[in-house]
């Protein structure tokens, strides 16, 4: 069953990793133990223990403290950077809309909505003055009571400072952007820059993650008809919980002007 060439380590985690896909170890499952592993496969403990690092680093699995290793439980999440806004109407925002699509339960915890001091790159890509205040809608979304990500959306406080709706959790119908719409500044472009990194402290214990399992984070920006950078959200996302797709129409390259000889 071990192959020599390849670390034992390394074929181990592929083995747990395929009966996880193929449903020896189901969802929400616990692994046998890492004695019990040992001893069928006749390695050491720490061999498998080793493999079963591999595991977490990928989120296929997750330690709990007096309970043992956990199968993951969530199937993977695609965001479609694209349709997921066109789609935000069939609920309060785009992260239920997701959840739903899954046959999730979909649950958001706000950590903070009101006004705010802006961080400076925030206030720069919102084209606000130095000390400007935003408003912040901070949240956790949860997709059956387990973390999905972190949402930080900052809009200017100038505009928003006298809409009831966005100060309360559920803004309704549409969500932030409905209230904008209404506002007289809805969104109508979006950019978003992806970065892949480590997460900090606070991130690994919110999204109950391991050091070592990266995060995507996601500068969304959002502007009105009249190119006005309206709202910039970071999302904080699990790498191993999310697949992120984009799409675009082609656009034929421009045409070069032809170069004309001086004329005397």
């Amino acid at each position: 069953m071990i192959e020599t060439p390849r670390s034992q380590y390394v074929q181990i985690g592929d083995l747990l990793r395929s009966r996880i896909k193929d449903g020896t170890y189901p969802a929400g499952s616990l692994l046998p133990s890492e004695d019990q592993l040992a001893k069928e496969l006749g390695v050491s403990r720490v061999t498998v223990n080793k493999a079963i690092g591999l595991l977490r680093s990928s989120g296929d699995v997750k330690v709990r403290r007096g309970t043992g290793t956990v199968v993951r439980s969530l199937p993977r999440i695609h965001r479609d950077a694209q349709a997921r806004y066109a789609a935000r109407q069939e609920g309060t925002g785009a992260g239920e809309v997701e959840a739903s699509k899954l046959n999730l339960n979909s649950r958001t915890e706000y950590r903070h909505i009101g006004k705010t001091s802006t961080p400076p790159a925030v206030a720069e890509a919102l084209g606000l003055r130095k000390g400007e205040p935003s408003l912040l809608r901070s949240r956790v979304l949860y997709a059956n009571d387990e973390p999905t990500q972190v949402a930080d959306s900052y809009l200017p406080w100038s505009i928003t400072k006298g809409c009831a709706a966005l100060m309360e959790p559920n803004a309704g119908t549409g969500g932030s952007y409905g209230r904008l719409a209404e506002l007289g500044h809805g969104p109508v472009r979006f950019t978003e820059d992806v970065t892949v990194r480590m997460p900090n402290n606070d991130e690994q214990r919110i999204l109950e993650l391991d050091a070592a399992q990266p995060v995507f984070e996601i500068w969304h920006v959002a502007y009105t008809a009249e190119d006005r950078p309206i709202e910039v959200c970071i999302h904080v996302m699990p790498g191993h919980l999310w697949t992120l797709r984009y799409g675009w129409d082609d656009q034929p390259a421009p045409k070069e002007r032809n170069a004309s000889p001086d004329r005397q």
